[in-house]
């Protein structure tokens, strides 16, 4: 049944643009110039000479024409054979640079139902016009051309399918009794990739005929008994005579539910970190089209979509969250005949807190020790190096205190703010734009020139009272020290 749907496809290519009335072209027009047409009306027998004329804006020797055997879908055969091909005609005539064309072939022993095809050699043209014909005298049957039409999606549970029908000339195409009779039948499995996933189950459809003598085929999901999917169908009909037509391939898709979705991430994370989230998306069969749309509401209430840089896939993204506070992510997902669903994630971001780094003057600064300057000398206290969040760190705020007094606003604290001799304890105060504070104690010890001098001219007499009780202890030292020669006593005898 799957290498019968593979010939039957390319027949339904081939039938789709057969003209339906004498009037009528298939041809597609490069410009509004150039067109291609077969003057003869589908459908038309032929016993003895097929004989057909047409007109074209480009000349004849352009053209090619085929007569193609078609196979009823009970036809064992699995190939379109083509039985004629040339680009001579009969007659070629020119009128008003329009090329009328006349084509003459002997019968001899063709018998089929058949697709005449004339196109144009130059590709660019892209003209191209076909008509069915019976040749012969046996082996016809009707040929079933599907007319295409919008479904809606309220359509989701029963899709309506309209076909032409071409018989041989010899039938009675007005007999109600005869076109009552008519059985519209398919072949029908679950479709996923390139092949079938089920078997395949022949199912009778219902169908209805319009005022036009076109038929209205009806497939409804729940006769059926089928769920929400993809799938392959072979239309075919059986008429009065209980001949069979060609197979027409459809690929047909029911969904009638919303898709389910599930995003995953975590639900916290901290100020410029990235993370993935993904949504899984389940819409109830198997390659389903399913189409996202990421949103992201950021903290300060700006909506947008994600940077091509932030895709990873379409079912996954990667945020950089560069703000504190509350972040929404939102997918929404479409599927084939659109039902949606939106789904959102919230996310709360941690803000990090400024890190405080010092630099002075003197070069050499200790946690515990006291930073020491002279009131008259130009010293500083610089915090500008400190760090933050790259969305922060150009906008904190430094402020200088002694015992919740604010000495100074800024990043560098100098003689210029600060110049009252003394003992202070300094408290900085680094805050970022989302209020997240750091603090750093400072010892710093102002001294004035005064004291500065007592203590330099205080150390030359220290020092020499020092020096002079050093060399008093060294003589004294010297002079208590015992004679180092030993005299033993002597002994009379």
């Amino acid at each position: 049944m799957t290498s019968k749907g593979v010939a039957t496809t390319l027949v339904s290519l081939l039938v789709i643009v057969a003209a339906f009335g004498s009037n009528v072209s298939a041809s597609e027009l490069s410009n509004a110039n150039e067109f291609l047409v077969i003057n003869n009306e589908g459908g038309e027998s032929f016993t003895s000479y097929i004989n057909l004329t047409g007109e074209s804006s480009i000349a004849a020797a352009q053209l090619v024409w085929t007569v193609s055997e078609l196979n009823p879908v009970s036809s064992l055969t699995n190939e379109v054979v083509i039985l004629q091909t040339s680009s001579i005609f009969s007659n070629v005539t020119i009128s008003e640079d329009i090329y009328h064309w006349r084509l003459s072939i002997p019968v001899n022993d063709m018998n089929c139902t058949c697709l005449f095809s004339i196109t144009s050699t130059d590709e660019t043209k892209s003209l191209v016009d076909s008509v069915i014909l019976f040749i012969g005298s046996h082996k016809h049957f009707p040929i079933i051309t599907y007319i295409p039409s919008f479904q809606t999606p309220e359509n989701s549970e029963i899709k309506y399918l309209e076909y032409n029908v071409t018989r041989p000339d010899y039938d009675h195409e007005n007999n109600i009794e005869l076109l009552s009779s008519t059985v519209f039948k398919a072949n029908v499995c679950q479709f996923s990739g390139n092949s079938c996933i089920t078997e395949w189950l022949q199912v009778q459809l219902n169908h209805s005929i319009t005022e036009t003598g076109n038929f209205i085929v009806a497939i409804d999901k729940l006769q059926l008994g089928v769920g929400d999917g993809n799938y392959n169908f072979e239309v075919f009909m059986r008429d009065s005579f209980l001949r069979y037509s060609n197979a027409d391939e459809v690929f047909l898709t029911f969904d009638t539910n919303a898709p389910e979705v599930v995003i995953l991430g975590s639900e916290s994370a901290k100020e410029m970190d990235s993370e993935v989230y993904s949504a899984l998306v389940d819409d109830g069969y198997e390659n389903s089209l399913v189409a996202l749309t990421w949103t992201i509401t950021e903290p300060s209430g700006l909506v947008r979509g994600v940077g091509q840089a932030e895709i990873i896939t379409n079912t996954s993204v990667k945020v950089e969250f560069n703000q504190s506070g509350q972040w929404n992510i939102s997918v929404l997902a479409v599927d084939s005949v659109g039902f949606f669903t939106k789904l959102s994630y919230s996310v709360l971001v941690e803000n990090l807190p400024p890190e405080i780094y010092l630099e002075v003057s003197s070069g050499e600064l200790n946690a515990d020790d006291e930073i020491t300057f002279s009131v008259d000398e130009n010293w500083f206290i610089d915090a500008s190096t400190s760090l933050d969040t790259v969305n922060d760190v150009n906008d904190l705020v430094y402020v200088w205190k002694i015992e919740d007094v604010i000495v100074h606003s800024g990043a560098n604290l100098s003689q210029e703010y600060l110049s009252i001799p003394g003992h202070h304890q300094l408290t900085l105060e680094v805050t970022d734009t989302d209020g997240a504070i750091s603090q750093s104690t400072i010892k710093l010890g102002l001294k004035t020139t005064d004291e500065t001098t007592t203590t330099s001219d205080n150390l030359l007499p220290i020092a020499s009272v020092g020096v002079i009780l050093l060399f008093l202890l060294m003589i004294g030292l010297r002079l208590r020290k015992p004679d180092s020669s030993f005299n033993l006593p002597k002994w009379g005898k």
